[in-house]
């Protein structure tokens, strides 16, 4: 937990200094980028889909491109483990490649949309989609094309965004969700469409188990499988949910400053929501969570810097008159937020969310212990 602590702490403080400029920026997002890569690529056994991986990685060494096209795999990561199994025997290759692409993803979409990417950082680490990258490889490489789709989404252009999405669904079937999203995620997030939301939350809980089949079509499990699937009959613990809807609480109280400044905000306002929404479901059911991820890097590396900066310059406007008072309450909004992603980050290594604790390297690995 310790190594987590040292990680956020070093590549969060030293953009402050870095980020006063476009150079300096552009210099950080490229170290921010590389520290990511680097630390995901050296772990060892981190995560609990490591070894599952490395299975598929050896198995994929020896079966054929025909053996391949009739596995259950999506095809594009399927053929990328076949491809560099071929050269690379060690499967912490497949590793590296996930590393790769999830920092290259989160490298540029924080220099295009983020101000302050020291904070975008900051928010990808302690909301735990970091965490979820360690274990979660296909999915999350598949969030990770998404961002480069979001684009088209500002820019009206439903075909080349569906482009995106098509492409990487050939990692993971599931981000097939975000084509209706294309739409949903452009209405206006208001008090009366939250209401709407919540009431026709009550059939979808109440049909949840009819919601299961949909979900079979996005590559978790096959209905049949539902009835015995611990991870679906079981949620998550509450606190994920009340965690992301505080988050989404904090984002909503900031809408009209936000929208004001660019109406398009709007969009990332609504993927708060549903990244509140679908961890609501997954408290219930909570393989169901995933559903959540493509919501999560827009909202950490987009969403909430801009939401802290509004938060600022409401400080600035209500106490702007008494420098004092100012500085204090600026910190104490701050402390506050730091203080409450920190101790999510904190709680999540504890639990041993998804795996990652402890972290270890190709250096100081240990094989996991065989649980009795």
């Amino acid at each position: 937990m310790f190594t987590y602590f040292v990680f956020l702490a070093a590549i969060t403080l030293v953009g402050v200094p870095l980020c006063r400029n476009k150079v300096g920026k552009a210099v950080y997002c490229s170290i921010a980028g590389a520290a990511l890569f680097v630390f995901a690529a050296i772990r060892r056994y981190v995560g609990y889909d490591y070894n599952m991986y490395g299975a598929f990685y050896m198995d994929y060494m020896f079966e054929t491109n025909e053996e391949i096209s009739r596995d259950r795999l999506e095809k594009a990561f399927a053929m990328t483990m076949k491809l560099l199994s071929s050269y690379f025997p060690d499967y912490q290759t497949i590793h590296i490649f996930i590393a790769f692409i999830i920092a290259v993803a989160v490298g540029l979409a924080l220099h295009k949309y983020c101000d302050r990417p020291y904070l975008g950082v900051f928010f990808f680490l302690t909301l735990g989609t970091y965490y979820n990258s360690l274990n979660f490889a296909r999915q999350i490489v598949a969030c990770a094309i998404l961002m480069f789709g979001f684009r088209f989404l500002n820019k009206d252009q439903f075909y080349r965004y569906c482009v995106v999405v098509l492409f990487a669904s050939t990692f993971h079937l599931s981000i097939l969700l975000m084509i209706p999203f294309f739409f949903i995620l452009k209405i206006r997030m208001t008090p009366v469409t939250l209401g709407v939301y919540a009431v026709l939350s009550i059939p979808i809980m109440f049909f949840m188990r009819d919601m299961m089949k949909i979900a079979a079509l996005f590559g978790y499990h096959f209905y049949e499988a539902f009835e015995t699937s611990g991870e679906l009959n079981q949620g998550q613990p509450p606190i994920y949910m009340i965690y992301f809807g505080l988050i989404f609480a904090f984002c909503f109280a900031f809408r009209k400053r936000l929208t004001a400044k660019d109406p398009f905000n709007n969009v990332w306002l609504n993927c708060a929501f549903f990244l509140f929404w679908f961890e609501m479901i997954g408290a219930r059911h909570g393989e169901l969570s995933r559903l959540s991820m493509p919501f999560m890097m827009p909202t950490e590396i987009i969403l909430l810097p801009r939401v802290f900066e509004c938060m600022l310059e409401w400080c600035a406007e209500k106490f702007g008159k008494d420098r004092k008072t100012l500085t204090i309450s600026s910190a104490i909004a701050a402390a506050v937020v730091i203080i409450g992603c920190t101790g999510m980050y904190e709680y999540m290594a504890a639990v041993n969310y998804n795996g990652v604790s402890p972290y270890q390297t190709v250096f100081n690995a240990k094989l996991p212990e065989a649980k009795e």
